[in-house]
């Protein structure tokens, strides 16, 4: 295994594999050359790279995780399945869908496997409640919302750069918290969004948070708040509001609704029905996502976050954005 990019997320890909007997752990790659190397001597890895191009030759070197700025996962995921490795990439998968699309075209033609690094899917509570709304416990479910606000939370680096990041809190959060709530409603086919995007503390100065690793210079040029309404081919509805900075209580909710039954996943998990009668479903474990991918290849089993669910997921961020730059709802094809 490779990682490239060892920032705070690129660690945890890192030491996961450091810890997994399924894996070892040979090579990383960052543009800071410091920064590689305390990583690689914390961890143990024998090959420290600033160009992840030379790392992908490396003989031997069977998949990687990506953990670049958004605007890098595409080409650096490419370029790995183009070299002939597995790609983990972080989420989003890119910063608009064409170039998920190509991102997924890649990997076809490689046949070697793209996918994405999805938290929240990964939780025992996420699995179990799927599990459950795939049996028909909730009957048909016909609307979801989601959302995570966070009042003080710039994140630090590139964050707030749009040539970087490509977008504010609904790239960075919507990506998480869209993605569940969509994942355990079925993965039903978007057909149009409407949404909002503001910024009003970022450009001020206001609102950094202290994650992340120091703050890169140049404008605030993303959202610090976004929301919109998706629409689905049967009707279906989903609702996400997702924010760095606002003046409004911190939290994370996500909420699906059947016609027997509903549950949430955040801030609780509870289930409801009108009657107030319980939903019984069956326990699961957590799963760590960088050990969990490479045990789905050495099973051959589909991975959690397959790379054509992400492309979905961007259509529907990218949709909300549009429709907040045009005022209207849009059309997703």
């Amino acid at each position: 295994m490779g990682v490239i990019g060892v920032g705070a997320i690129g660690r945890h890909h890192a030491q996961a594999y450091r810890n997994a007997p399924e894996a070892e752990l040979v090579a990383i790659a960052d543009i800071d050359e410091g920064r590689a190397r305390a990583a690689a001597t914390e961890l143990g890895v024998p090959n420290v790279f600033t160009d992840y191009r030379k790392m992908l030759k490396m003989p031997g070197l069977e998949a990687v995780s990506v953990c670049l700025p958004n605007v890098l996962h595409a080409p650096a995921s490419i370029a790995a399945l183009e070299a002939g490795k597995h790609v983990l990439c972080e989420k989003p998968l890119a910063t608009d869908v064409a170039s998920a699309q190509r991102m997924v075209r890649a990997s076809r033609k490689s046949g070697k496997r793209l996918a994405m690094s999805l938290n929240l899917r990964h939780t025992g509570s996420a699995q179990m409640l799927k599990k459950a709304a795939e049996s028909g416990l909730l009957g048909r479910i016909y609307h979801g919302k989601g959302g995570m606000l966070r009042n003080n939370a710039i994140p630090k680096g590139w964050f707030h750069r749009k040539e970087f990041a490509g977008g504010g809190p609904l790239l960075d959060l919507g990506s998480h918290i869209l993605d569940v709530t969509w994942w355990v409603m079925g993965k039903p086919r978007p057909v149009s969004a409407y949404g909002a995007t503001y910024a009003e503390f970022g450009p001020r100065g206001l609102g950094k948070g202290d994650w992340g690793v120091g703050y890169e210079e140049g404008p605030f040029d993303v959202e610090d708040l976004a929301l919109g309404l998706v629409r689905f081919e049967g009707g279906e509805t989903a609702f996400v509001e997702v924010s760095w900075a606002v003046n409004a209580k911190p939290i994370t909710y996500s909420y699906v609704c059947g016609t027997e039954g509903g549950a949430s996943l955040y801030p609780t998990f509870e289930t409801f029905r009108t009657d107030g009668t319980p939903l019984t479903m069956e326990p699961l474990q957590d799963s760590n996502p960088p050990v969990r991918f490479i045990q789905d290849l050495l099973a051959d089993r589909p991975p959690v976050g397959p790379a054509e669910e992400g492309v979905v997921v961007m259509k529907m961020l990218e949709g909300i954005y549009n429709s907040a730059e045009t005022g209207r709802e849009v059309r997703i094809r």
